[in-house]
């Protein structure tokens, strides 16, 4: 990678020094790494690229978005083929968990990939009392 041409001074003033003309196109671009880390830029990576169907995010939004409708939404598909009943107040709890503030990008990551695997998922809806929900998420993922 060469050097950028050295600036020169521009005296006149009807002239009107623009910056393409003393860069040019791509020389700072990577700023000398040669690609170095460049695997790190996507912002999505490891988000949501494994599931089979829709994330459970999803699903559970349909359930809470179709609530008032004369046919709602009441299950959820999960990535190993089961159909899970779900309330809509465990929907909106599932969510709220699934976008907790202050949790670590870890933790938050693991909760969704295995929530839509069946098994995680009956920890959470097979409790009687929706509260409780919390609390498993403490037990499982703290």
């Amino acid at each position: 990678m060469g050097l950028p041409k050295p600036i020169e001074q521009c005296n006149d003033k009807d002239k009107k020094m623009k910056l393409k003309d003393i860069m040019t196109e791509g020389s700072m671009d990577d700023l000398g790494l040669k690609g170095y880390g460049s695997e790190l830029d996507d912002p999505e990576k490891d988000m949501g690229k494994a599931f089979k169907g829709d994330s459970m995010f999803d699903q559970l939004g349909k359930i809470l978005d179709s609530a008032g409708n004369p046919n709602p939404i009441k299950h959820v598909m999960t990535d190993d083929g089961e159909k899970v009943a779900v309330s809509p107040q465990q929907a909106r709890i599932l969510r709220q968990l699934l976008t907790a503030e202050g949790m670590k990008p870890q933790i938050k990551l693991q909760f969704t990939k295995d929530l839509q695997k069946s098994d995680t998922l009956h920890d959470f809806v097979d409790q009687k009392d929706p509260n409780k929900m919390g609390q498993v998420f403490m037990m499982k993922y703290m």
